[in-house]
């Protein structure tokens, strides 16, 4: 049985700015909105708020085709939420009054509440040999199954009832303890998700899914120096393991570590290149480095495998933006 992805690649968003360098009273943000996989997100909705400690109207803006734009905005903090049916909500925040910048350009990724997708490039999607060997009941099989729906349709609440009730006919059941973890990840709740990963692990230690969604829920806490032994002993056992790379790239972008990061995120794009988040990851490295030519080059492979005239309009006008 397939399990979920890992939950290192929710809500993974980066947003670079390379418009021309000068001082205005008004700000700009120019947005494409991605799924994973490169489709753009068709209809989507965003919040935006100034952050502040006074009652300001919120803006709610409706966009379609995968590109959104708001000006007018002023020199102070904005928090952007996006969100869209399927897919988990995320935010952006945005420093006007720490930048000289009149527009940010954003690549915006949303990922869906489940994906089984491969977590080694060029595999099929694995999981450990002792859940093969396994007698699960049918009750837990199919209140599972009803669980995984919920799930995908992002009714959450649901989701959980569902795995509990698999969990209370079989309460070593890997999928479900890994899925319940990966719903309080997303309710922001690290401390109960490491309770039910944990329970996983004892039950499954070799689980890739499981030791993933740990360096997840660690680094959810700060936890940091955990968090990265983990990512490490997956690449000890599985050394092209790219969500791993990408995971520990991260790790050391919001360490400041960049030029660890640089070699992480390269490693993880070396071996899956279609790994959307690596390269824009990437691109966020270079940019903290003053590195154009590989922001550039980035820019270019993202256009390259992506077969939208949308994406390859709204990069070509980042491209022009970033200059010679």
């Amino acid at each position: 049985m397939k399990l979920t992805k890992a939950v290192f690649a929710l809500c993974c968003l980066f947003c670079f700015e390379i418009s021309p360098a000068y001082a205005g009273t008004v700000h700009a943000v120019k947005g494409v909105v991605i799924t994973p996989e490169g489709t753009v997100v068709p209809e989507f909705t965003l919040v935006v708020k100034q952050v502040t400690d006074k009652p300001e109207l919120v803006q709610r803006k409706h966009f379609k085709h995968g590109e959104f734009g708001l000006d007018g905005l002023n020199p102070t903090k904005y928090q952007i939420q996006i969100s869209s049916p399927q897919f988990i909500t995320t935010k952006i925040l945005f420093d006007f009054k720490a930048k000289s910048r009149d527009t940010d350009y954003c690549i915006v990724i949303l990922h869906p509440y489940r994906n089984e997708a491969r977590l080694a490039p060029g595999a099929a999607y694995t999981v450990s040999a002792k859940s093969y060997q396994e007698k699960i009941p049918d009750a837990t099989r199919e209140a599972y199954s009803r669980g995984v729906e919920f799930h995908r349709q992002g009714e959450l609440d649901q989701a959980l009832v569902e795995y509990g009730k698999a969990l209370r006919s079989y309460p070593t059941f890997v999928p479900a303890l890994t899925d319940i973890g990966s719903i309080l990840l997303l309710y922001n709740r690290p401390e109960g998700a490491l309770t039910f990963l944990r329970r996983a692990q004892e039950a499954d230690k070799d689980n890739m899914v499981v030791r993933m969604n740990i360096a997840v829920a660690l680094s959810e806490q700060g936890d940091y120096a955990e968090a990265t032994k983990m990512l490490k002993s997956l690449l000890h056992d599985q050394p092209r393991m790219a969500a791993a790379q990408y995971f520990l790239a991260k790790i050391e972008y919001f360490e400041k570590k960049y030029d660890r990061a640089e070699q992480d995120v390269q490693q993880a794009l070396e071996n899956d290149p279609r790994l959307l988040d690596a390269w824009v990851l990437f691109i966020n490295i270079s940019l903290e480095q003053n590195k154009q030519d590989q922001v550039r080059d980035a820019l270019q492979r993202i256009r390259e495998t992506m077969d939208n005239q949308l994406v390859t309009k709204f990069i070509d006008e980042q491209l022009s933006a970033l200059g010679s």
